[in-house]
């Protein structure tokens, strides 16, 4: 999923700097033009990362709480069998 939002990144910068090169604009312009959507292209991996940044970390709390639900079902069972061999 990140690869695709990279790609339309990617291709729709590289189309506006083509679309930059032709026009026919100032030299300050255009730089200003071609950093702009650098930078709106930058912001938006940026944003994707952060993304998945934060639902990796929900998983990660999600994993460990399963582990810890188990771990209490494991030792209440282990109890359980314990005092019933007594």
């Amino acid at each position: 999923m990140a690869g695709s939002y990279i790609r339309i990144s990617y291709w729709s910068g590289g189309g506006g700097g083509l679309g930059v090169l032709f026009a026919l604009k100032s030299g300050e312009e255009t730089r200003d033009q071609i950093s702009g959507s650098i930078k709106d292209g930058v912001d938006s991996i940026a944003a994707e990362g952060n993304k998945l940044s934060r639902r990796a970390q929900k998983t990660i709390a999600n994993a460990k709480e399963h582990v810890k639900d188990v771990a209490e079902a494991g030792e209440h069972s282990f109890r359980e069998a314990k005092a019933a061999v007594s």
